[in-house]
């Protein structure tokens, strides 16, 4: 293969290090016989199908219009290599009923969305689900049935992911979703056990092995219930759900986000959230002091994080991924059709995840097509009576507000009244009042102003947003 075409691919998201396959196709000797040749090649391509042999070129495979081979989760449990770090790091049997599902459900939404895997704190299922019903009922029009609001405090940015990227990198010189912001992005693996063999980067290891998550606080729903109008008089029992549904395990999320939409939200990424520009890459695993992150790659992309803000287009690395970023090296698009359908030509197929932006328009919008789906080890009934709980607390809250009843303190019975004995007054004369007393200033009235007092205005700390890494 020419130096020019591995130079090119080494450029793509993560330069997709095995060349992304040799690309290079061996022309077969022709037979003399036209019609021999022909049986020949018909013979020899059926048993490729029927070895499960794929050599189209990546370029046919990119632009393919044919349903793909594979779900994400299916192309990457393909792969030998992959079953063995599963085998390795965790038992799978107990959860089978989660990963058939899991399955399922991709299979159903092929066509239509790529799936990307999230997982968040038990708690966070409380948040989630209230805040979608209450947003429900404020807006009857939209269709929140498959939808999950994962962000409340209208975190979200109004740009593309090219867009973010470019400005990203002008002004910090890397992503770094360790910051504020990872309230604008969500961390997701390309497939249920993406990223297989790295805890920190492995939705799967979060789910079996809950490790640290923020979670929701009493402020998260205070301002919940001012955004939608309700009092704060019943936060103490909703807070209190998450008892009946609380298990060893988290939650994991599966996120549907339709195909022609997930190249404005979303990215191929390495640590931190940086794009996955394989130059890049190989730069921090080489000057990194050891291969653990904390002591090796994270201050080593802080290093060249500093290098990247002070040189910008002068630093070849900075200026290739720039020009990568705006050619859509990057694309989720690109990158998952040849996952779906020849897994096995992306040698780093389990080193890289995808950032998704909280958008208006798609994650954060009912209405754009988007599904949420969430697996948890919690019983049926116990999810039951959760719901019917948080139901009648909903209902609660509503009829309350459309009675017009104020909230603001638990009904309590007046007490009954007591007759008292009338006071003995006795009249006194007034004193006479003059003329000049009597005058009025102008612009004034005869009658007092009532006394108004002012609202008390309670600054609350901002609520904390679930990072799962």
């Amino acid at each position: 293969m020419n130096v020019l075409l591995k130079n090119w691919l080494k450029k793509t998201a993560m330069g997709l290090s095995v060349f992304l396959l040799l690309g290079c196709t061996i022309e077969a000797k022709q037979l003399k016989s036209a019609a021999g040749q022909a049986s020949l090649e018909r013979t020899q391509a059926a048993q490729a199908k029927r070895d499960d042999i794929d050599n189209r070129p990546l370029v046919t495979i990119i632009t393919s219009e044919k349903s793909d081979r594979f779900t994400q989760t299916e192309a990457h449990l393909y792969l030998a290599k992959i079953r063995r770090l599963i085998a390795k790091n965790y038992r799978v049997e107990e959860y089978l009923n989660v990963i058939s599902t899991v399955v399922a459900k991709e299979a159903k939404y092929k066509n239509t969305h790529y799936a990307f895997y999230n997982t968040t704190s038990n708690m966070w299922r409380l948040a989630q689900d209230l805040y979608t019903r209450l947003y429900a009922y404020q807006h009857p029009g939209a269709k929140a049935e498959d939808f999950k609001f994962l962000r409340f405090d209208n975190e979200s940015i109004n740009a593309t992911a090219k867009g973010f990227l470019v400005n990203e990198l002008k002004e910090k010189g890397l992503v770094d979703d360790n910051t504020s912001t990872a309230a604008i992005m969500l961390s997701v693996n390309l497939s249920l056990f993406g990223n297989v063999g790295f805890p920190g980067e492995c939705s799967w290891q979060y789910f079996v092995k809950p490790a640290g998550h923020r979670e929701p606080r009493r402020e998260t729903y205070e301002k919940m219930m001012d955004q939608f109008g309700f009092s704060h008089k019943y936060i103490d029992e909703i807070m209190s759900l998450v008892k009946i549904y609380d298990t060893d395990e988290d939650t994991i999320v599966q996120i549907f986000v339709p195909i022609n939409k997930v190249d404005e939200i979303g990215y191929v990424a390495w640590v931190k959230g940086i794009p996955a520009h394989g130059d890049t890459i190989d730069w921090i695993l080489k000057h990194a002091k050891t291969k653990s992150f904390e002591k090796g790659v994270k201050p080593t992309m802080e290093k060249l994080t500093d290098q990247f803000a002070r040189q910008q287009a002068s630093n070849p690395l900075f200026k290739n991924m720039m020009e990568g970023i705006q050619a859509g090296d990057f694309s989720l698009d690109k990158f998952l059709k040849v996952y779906r359908n020849s897994p096995w030509k992306i040698k780093e197929i389990n080193d890289v995840t995808a950032r998704l932006l909280f958008t208006p328009n798609v994650l954060l919008n009912p209405s754009s097509g988007v599904k949420f789906y969430r697996y948890s080890t919690v019983a049926k009934e116990k999810l039951e009576e959760y719901n019917k709980k948080l139901n009648e607390i909903i209902s609660k809250l509503i009829e309350e507000k459309e009675s017009g009843v104020s909230l603001s303190e638990p009904n309590v019975k007046p007490s009954p009244v007591v007759a008292q004995p009338s006071p003995v007054i006795t009249p006194q004369m007034p004193t006479p009042v003059t003329k000049s007393q009597q005058k009025v200033l102008p612009g004034a009235t005869s009658k007092q102003a009532p006394i108004v007092r002012p609202a008390r205005q309670i600054q609350r700390p901002r609520p904390v947003t679930p990072v799962r890494k």
